[in-house]
């Protein structure tokens, strides 16, 4: 969703946003998923493993110049060549939410950016009618304020953000209540612009993450070495410090190489509530670092023992622990 937001903003063709509603049974993505289908055909994300693209942008034609919403379902539990599963075995039918893009849309999904952006939380609410046709749509911040949406609709409230999963939440007798939860890009923190962390920049980056890379070396350490960093400090560990306000979801990898250096970062970060901390090189060498135990939240050696060898397959089992550590406390919260 992050790359349909980001293209909302120089969006200058007609569009319609799909997203999943609701699912029965399991799917390749879940309820939140969103992709946007432009008129010019250059459409952004995916709602399938291709199953059902192709048959969307077909529908979403008679809805450019309309302001009308549509809900279609696809049954994907049907393997046979009739039915829209085609053996993929994805067992699962879909509800995809078809809305043209309209100017207010626009201007809602950019607040929702903004937000983002600064990494705050907001929460989308659409109420459907049982046969999942939308009668209201509005967002809710963290402050509670309500946006895009009249003032009757504004006594919605949530007590309940980190535990919130997409989908159908609520029902009464005529009306459902289809909630997403837009979260901020999970931040990866980096310390240390060598050669190899030029791959774990750009795995993560082009992963969903929001990078962020510190080192002392201004050589080093630049836009033109790591392109795909949103934030780039340049300065000692104490100094930095005091500039990212590192929080509480953020993951942190230090991978300076320089043995004081990673020392003088792991004691800025042990009274930081920061959940992840990895740190490159062996076990014993960040023992000789802490001069203490190893505390959980602390992973050494940083990534899933898959046996790596090189730069390129230590960022991969760098990233994927990320994601293990990342997919596992959402489960939890949910």
């Amino acid at each position: 969703m992050h790359d349909i937001l980001h293209a909302v903003n120089t969006l200058t063709v007609k569009s319609v946003l799909a997203t999943i509603v609701h699912v029965e049974g399991s799917s390749y993505l879940k309820e939140g998923t969103s992709m946007l289908f432009q008129e010019n055909g250059e459409n952004i994300g995916m709602l399938s493993a291709g199953c059902v693209e192709a048959d969307i942008a077909e529908r979403v034609k008679e809805l450019f110049d309309t302001e009308h919403v549509l809900t279609v379902t696809y049954n994907l539990k049907e393997e046979g060549d009739a039915g829209w599963g085609q053996g993929a075995g994805c067992n699962g039918i879909l509800y995809i939410l078809l809305e043209p893009v309209t100017a207010r849309m626009k201007q809602n999904l950019l607040r929702v950016k903004r937000h983002l952006d600064n990494r705050n939380p907001v929460l989308h609410i659409k109420k459907l009618e049982k046969n999942f046709i939308q009668t209201t749509s509005f967002y809710v911040e963290k402050t509670g304020e309500t946006f895009g949406v009249n003032s009757d609709e504004s006594s919605f409230a949530t007590d309940d953000w980190n535990g919130r999963k997409s989908g159908i939440q609520l029902s009464n007798c005529s009306l459902l209540t289809y909630a997403h939860l837009y979260k901020p890009k999970p931040r990866l923190v980096i310390w240390g612009a060598g050669a190899d962390a030029k791959y774990l920049v750009s795995l993560a980056a082009n992963t969903g993450f929001s990078v962020t890379l510190c080192d002392w070396r201004p050589a080093l350490c630049n836009k033109e070495h790591f392109p795909l960093a949103e934030e780039i400090h340049i300065g000692f560990p104490e100094e930095v410090d005091k500039q990212l306000s590192i929080q509480r979801d953020d993951f942190v990898v230090i991978m300076t190489h320089n043995f004081y250096r990673d020392q003088e970062i792991l004691s800025l970060l042990q009274s930081n509530p920061v959940k992840y901390i990895g740190v490159l090189g062996s076990k014993k060498r960040t023992l000789r670092l802490l001069n203490t135990d190893i505390s959980s939240r602390i992973h050494s050696p940083v990534g899933l023992s898959i046996g790596a060898v090189g730069p390129q397959e230590i960022a991969v089992s760098i990233l994927a622990e990320l994601i293990q550590n990342l997919r596992m406390h959402d489960e939890k919260k949910g």
